[in-house]
């Protein structure tokens, strides 16, 4: 497919079949599930990768950029068993993703608008995340400043910012918040000189 519309013209008359009746075990010639090789059959559906390719041809953007958008226009796509993953992946069987051709037309008629969204998206969080660093800098500045520094204590001071609960087990420190067991407990964290400086920290936004 060169373009979009061609995308749409071409799976706009394509019925696929909903293959949820069909057993899930495995194929009896090969190491994939029998609704996987159903959905490779279908005249309806394309795999993921398959997909990719042709929206990639059709719009001249990357691989990584069309899939990002696919994902976002299809958030739940249809996946299937076939493969194995590596065990340094986990191990199990792989999963095929499959988009049907009522997706692939929606996807085709709405590209421009899904990939505005998405970069919106994108940008949003991205402000997000700089909006949380320079907060995490303006009080880390704050309590360089006015606050002193304490590692694995037992016994923490009053006006006192937690950052770590720790116990020490067979196997080395581990955290302990929400844990009981019968070990000390060790915090870490900056402890302030007076209560003033204290709640100036605690209102840092």
């Amino acid at each position: 497919m060169k373009t979009l519309n061609e995308i749409v013209e071409k799976y706009s008359s394509k019925e696929y079949k909903q293959n949820y009746n069909i057993g899930g075990g495995l194929d009896t010639s090969k190491f994939a599930s029998n609704r996987h090789e159903d959905a490779k059959q279908d005249d309806g559906k394309l795999t993921l990768g398959e997909a990719t390719r042709m929206f990639t041809r059709a719009t001249k953007l990357t691989i990584k950029e069309v899939k990002e958008v696919l994902h976002y226009a299809v958030p739940c796509m249809e996946y299937h068993h076939a493969g194995l993953l590596p065990k340094a992946y986990g191990g199990g069987m792989k999963k095929t993703y499959f988009l049907n051709s009522k997706q692939i037309c929606d996807v085709a008629k709405k590209w421009n608008t899904y990939r505005d969204e998405l970069m919106t998206l994108k940008n949003y969080n991205k402000n997000e995340d700089e909006k949380e660093r320079n907060l995490k800098i303006r009080k880390f500045e704050f309590l360089k400043k006015y606050a002193k520094k304490h590692e694995r204590i037992k016994t923490h001071p009053k006006y006192f910012y937690q950052t770590k609960q720790e116990m020490m087990g067979e196997y080395g420190w581990f955290d302990s918040s929400n844990k009981h067991y019968k070990l000390t407990e060790y915090f870490s964290g900056w402890s302030f000189d007076n209560e003033a400086d204290y709640n100036k920290f605690l209102k840092i936004k």
